[in-house]
């Protein structure tokens, strides 16, 4: 039975970790209110070692990291049925986003409340889980190069991220694939694919919740091809992604299912699964396991 306090783990690496600085969090987990069993401050390395010991204990657990930090504790906990809560101390935080929060501030605020325990659907390529997306072309490119780029000041770093996206979409705009939905071809030339788990909502907000879902638990899959062919093309979808009604672009398809296969011109495509760049087999097989996963969340914010 869980006990008042809440165990927290947290990536030592994560970046949100290297900008604040341990006391300055510690600061904010004790001015928070929330109780606390036990801080862990992990290096990755020591990450599965620690979530082992921790999840065992009764106590309620909450982890700090970005979506592959969180993609790693779900595939670690899905089995045993242990919940837990996420603070946002990565790059996208698309989880914690959500969940309703997009700062430690008021994640740790939301937890304090109170909490409930929550299923949610997991996505599938190739066996391998992610709870957010998958993507496919420019995007895990994007993120090889900000891995590359992560010392580099914030302000300097997004237009030079900006200007690599733009660049690569217009390398790759010949791209083919071939997506088979319920034994239907379709095919497309893009150079930017990805596969979330549930859909995207609309959003017309200068936040990153311009990529918050409807639902973590809608069952079903949705892929988002992006078809622009020229410059213009590019930089009108890319300044949606980032002002909100993307999904309206004109050179934007979307497709639900629940279960998809992509066919790519390259025999192990690089994939970006929840942050995590990896070179999957071709063709990438894409499932859904519904109520998969199960998550704290905060009381105030539970969904139906």
């Amino acid at each position: 039975m869980a006990t008042d306090g809440f165990n927290i783990l947290i990536n030592g690496k994560a970046g949100t970790v290297l900008n604040m600085g341990r006391p300055a969090i510690e600061t904010a987990i004790s001015d928070s209110g929330l109780p606390v069993a036990e801080l862990c401050f992990s290096e990755p390395e020591d990450m599965a070692q620690n979530l082992k010991r921790l999840a065992a204990q009764p106590e309620r657990l909450i982890i700090g990291g970005g979506d592959g930090t969180i993609r790693e504790t779900a595939k670690s906990l899905a089995g045993q049925q242990k919940a837990f809560g996420v603070l946002p101390f990565g790059t996208m935080n698309l989880l914690a986003i959500d969940l309703g929060f997009s700062s430690l501030q008021q994640a740790l605020a939301a937890y304090a409340v109170g909490t409930t325990e929550q299923t949610m659907d997991a996505g599938f390529v190739n066996g391998e889980i992610f709870l957010c997306c998958a993507s496919l072309g420019t995007m895990p490119q994007a993120s090889v190069f900000r891995e590359a780029n992560r010392l580099t000041n914030k302000f300097l770093l997004m237009p030079k991220l900006f200007l690599f996206v733009l660049n690569n979409m217009d390398k790759n705009k010949r791209s083919r694939l071939v997506i088979e939905a319920d034994g239907k071809m379709s095919k497309f030339r893009t150079p930017a694919v990805v596969i979330s788990a549930n859909r995207f909502a609309d959003s017309e907000k200068l936040t990153e919740s311009n990529f918050k879902r409807v639902s973590l638990r809608g069952g079903e899959l949705a892929v988002y091809i992006s078809t622009t062919k020229t410059s213009s093309d590019h930089v009108r979808l890319l300044w949606r992604l980032i002002f909100g009604h993307w999904l309206h672009d004109r050179d934007m398809t979307e497709m639900t299912g629940k279960r998809f296969r992509i066919f790519s011109q390259h025999h192990k495509p690089l994939v970006s699964v929840d942050g995590e760049v990896m070179k999957l087999k071709a063709p990438l097989e894409f499932t859904l396991k519904p109520d998969f996963v199960h998550v704290l969340v905060p009381a105030e914010k539970a969904q139906a």
